[in-house]
């Protein structure tokens, strides 16, 4: 009887070989997303993005003229 699941085919060989790549790569990306989780990567992420939106605005105020330089105080 012949058919995909067969290990002499190179179709067989192929079609498995695509089915491991694919769980492999399934497995890779959800132990990805738990170890992001743990580390709280996605948050740190997050907070460095807001953080760059309001540096980049008291960059443009400052550009502006709007706020004078913090200069040493007396």
């Amino acid at each position: 009887m012949h058919g995909w699941y067969e290990y002499g085919s190179f179709s067989g060989g192929l079609l498995s070989l695509l089915v491991t790549l694919l769980v492999l790569a399934v497995i890779f990306l959800v132990c990805r997303e738990i170890v992001c989780w743990y580390w709280k990567i996605n948050k740190a992420m997050e907070l460095l993005e807001r953080q760059t939106v309001l540096l980049e605005r008291i960059e443009a105020r400052l550009s502006a003229g709007h706020i004078p330089p913090a200069g040493p105080t007396a």
